[in-house]
């Protein structure tokens, strides 16, 4: 696995979110990758996706972070996708996201 790039948000979330999560450091073939990411930041029920190619890249997966208005975080995987492939994800429709990274095998 790796571990989850590309974030766009405050400190605060991102230090909730990395409290709760804990991945590996990719391998040094995946770093070599393409990927891009988007989402609906602040949306109710908004999606999220991740897309990875190049070599060293078998699989990429969406990792979409979602906040409630209660403050309450969770975090929602989209389907391990072959090179090439985008993986997509969806908050609840009572939670927005708020970043969007990708992991790679």
């Amino acid at each position: 696995m790796g571990r989850i790039k590309k974030f766009g948000v405050s400190a605060a979330a991102v230090a909730a979110v990395a409290a709760a999560t804990t991945l590996m450091s990719p391998t040094t073939a995946a770093q070599a990758a393409t990927c891009s990411t988007s989402a609906q930041i602040g949306v109710l029920g908004g999606t999220g996706w991740a897309l990875c190619s190049g070599t060293g890249v078998t699989q990429t997966r969406v990792v979409l972070f979602c906040q409630n208005s209660s403050g309450s975080y969770t975090t929602v995987y989209g389907p391990w996708v072959a090179n090439s492939v985008k993986s997509n994800a969806q908050c609840s429709s009572t939670s927005s996201p708020i970043s969007v990274g990708y992991q790679t095998i």
